[in-house]
């Protein structure tokens, strides 16, 4: 007795696992066999009611069966008895074994349609991009993808991150854009929630296929070790994960780290571990780049612009230009301007990769232009109020411009606590003055940019000066217009900055060497930084009559090109504050001005 009682405990449990596991399987399984032994009874049944069947198999396939299956069978049935059985049967079919197989669709239509609502499931796909994690850039590094102009774009993202409320945000970073609807058609973007550090989850979004991988900063400040936090942890981990995936179309693989140890600590790993060695990983500490963007930004309200725009898809972008001169280049090359060497090759500004090589035989008129001696920098004095990770990487900058430049740049931290102190001396002084209001970047989502608005707001109410140059620092891109009304004289958006460099690494990585210059201070045998962008008003540069006129835009750039001994080359202008940038048709018949309040944007060599 005791058995034969495991045994029957033993056979519950088992029905009870594969009920869990296969809870689907095991209902349809049961509907079977329920109506199996309905239909064996009824055909017993029929057998010794009605004499025409000749044996059990008989009136289980003649009768019971059919009765079930086709209905209109029973209207043959003359015998009252066999009829009243007949209709039990068909009953008892459509109940349990039609209604149940109906259940059972509705309930896996229902199943497939919350899968795809709520972006589990696996997707299908080939040559897209991925974004691994989710943080405040992710709207704005996807709706910036708009403006490629290679076709169809398709991006996933997985991350922890609820699937409607993700969409949400990117269609308003879209909106706010003014992205059109042509170019909303173009691209596919698919939300899956899931775990990154999850090969599973990483194969449901096809990541062996992509052709780029950006792996977010989740912004997790809390400090692990020393020289580690833990969002940089994540993205140490995330690396060592899909190092061991197999990818068709070697993509890049930029992550965005917090501290600069992280970087150093990742290119050991790529050096190192044999799985990451095939592959190209682009760790970019943006904290670094954002803080020496802030510096040149506080130093020259419009530097800001000039990122942007070579940031950003829209419009003109760098590229790399395989075994051309500088020389060649500028004569013969009509949709490109050289803005640095790389080896045999340059780095050029130009609409898109298809024009990039266009060319043509124009003969350019070089104007002799009479040039002054532009002073490089100037004396500043900038006070600083608030804290993140950038204010290190500024105050760096600040003392690399000092030693470059050989002039005085007083960069200041302000307490927060101190502000009140801080503003009376304000006011009591006369001296031009900057000050920097640094968002604080551990905030929760829908409080980031706090600290800056109440800054804001104490300055506006007790600063008597309206001379203060006040540079903010913003993280949501949506606070922009929220705060505009305030005494600012330049707006800058973090996180918007970070995107697009994010995007232009990621779709071009042959560029990254580029930004790497451009975006570092660095000190050459000649006591000079290359590859730097700068700003000059054209009166300090030309001892001209304005305005200067030229034949087209490539006499304009080659003339100020050969005026300053081929040391700096124009690639934009500003004129009433609108930038103005030089890419294509340099060599079309039509004549270009430069005016005494034009401010030159160039590129030194």
């Amino acid at each position: 007795m005791k058995r034969l009682k495991a045994k029957l405990l033993k056979a519950r449990s088992m029905i009870s696992i594969r009920t869990y596991k296969r809870p689907m399987l095991f209902v349809i399984l049961m509907m079977i066999i329920i109506n199996l032994l309905i239909l064996c009874v009824a055909a017993v049944i029929a057998l010794f009611v009605d004499d025409s069947f000749d044996n059990f198999i008989d009136s289980f396939v003649n009768g019971s069966l059919k009765w079930m299956l086709t209905p209109n069978a029973i209207l043959t049935v003359e015998n009252p008895q066999m009829m009243f059985l007949a209709v039990i049967v068909l009953i008892t079919g459509l109940i349990l074994f039609t209604g149940t197989i109906i259940a059972l669709t509705t309930n896996m239509i229902k199943e497939y349609f919350q899968k795809k609502k709520s972006g589990s499931g696996k997707i299908y796909l080939s040559n897209h991009i991925v974004i691994l994690n989710w943080n405040n850039k992710v709207p704005e590094l996807v709706s910036d993808l708009l403006h490629v102009e290679d076709g169809e774009i398709t991006v996933v993202i997985l991350a922890d991150i609820d699937k409607s409320y993700a969409e949400k945000q990117i269609m308003n970073s879209i909106n706010k854009n003014g992205a059109k609807d042509n170019s909303l058609m173009k691209l596919n973007v698919l939300v899956k929630n899931g775990d990154p550090l999850l090969t599973s989850d990483l194969m449901d979004i096809s990541i062996e296929e992509a052709i780029t991988v950006i792996i977010m900063n989740k912004g997790t400040y809390e400090n692990i070790t020393k020289d580690m936090s833990k969002s940089d942890l994540n993205i140490i981990k995330t690396v060592l994960n899909i190092g061991r995936i197999d990818f068709k179309n070697a993509p890049p693989i930029v992550a965005e780290i917090k501290r600069i140890e992280t970087k150093e600590k990742i290119e050991t790993m790529a050096r190192v571990v044999e799985t990451l060695k095939p592959h190209t990983l682009l760790p970019i500490c943006f904290d670094r780049r954002l803080g020496q963007i802030i510096a040149q930004t506080i130093i020259h309200t419009y530097m800001e612009d000039v990122y942007l725009s070579l940031f950003s898809f829209e419009g003109s972008e760098v590229y790399r230009l395989k075994d051309t001169s500088f020389s060649v280049c500028l004569e013969k090359y009509s949709d490109s301007v050289p803005l640095a060497r790389n080896g045999k090759d340059l780095f050029v500004l130009s609409l898109n990769d298809k024009v990039k090589e266009r060319m043509s035989e124009v003969e350019l008129d070089i104007r002799k232009i009479k040039t002054k001696h532009y002073k490089e920098a100037t004396n500043l004095e900038v006070y600083i109020i608030g804290k993140n990770n950038k204010l290190d990487f500024i105050l760096s900058a600040f003392y690399e411009y000092e030693k470059l430049y050989k002039t005085d740049f007083k960069a200041h931290w302000i307490e927060e606590d101190e502000l009140n102190r801080f503003v009376e001396k304000i006011n009591q002084s006369t001296k031009p003055i900057t000050i920097v209001l640094l968002s604080d970047e551990a905030q929760v989502n829908d409080s980031l940019d706090a600290n800056v608005i109440d800054n804001l707001i104490y300055l506006e109410g007790h600063l008597k000066r309206k001379d203060i140059n006040i540079i903010v620092e913003l993280f949501d891109p949506k606070n922009d217009e929220i705060i505009r009304d305030f005494n600012i004289n330049n707006t800058i958006i973090s996180n918007k900055i970070i995107s697009l460099l994010l995007s232009k690494l990621a779709l071009y990585d042959d560029t990254a060497s580029f930004y790497e210059n451009l975006l570092t201070l660095k000190i050459n045998e000649d006591e000079e930084d290359d590859q730097e962008v700068i700003i000059r008003a054209s009166s300090n540069m030309f001892d001209e009559t304005f305005p200067i006129t030229f034949a087209n835009k490539k006499s304009l750039i080659v003339s100020i090109y050969q005026a300053f001994e081929e040391k700096i080359i124009p690639f934009g202008y500003f004129r009433e504050g609108i930038l103005h940038i030089f890419s294509e048709k340099l060599h079309n018949d039509e004549r270009i001005t430069i005016e005494s309040a034009d401010l030159l944007v160039l590129m030194k060599l």
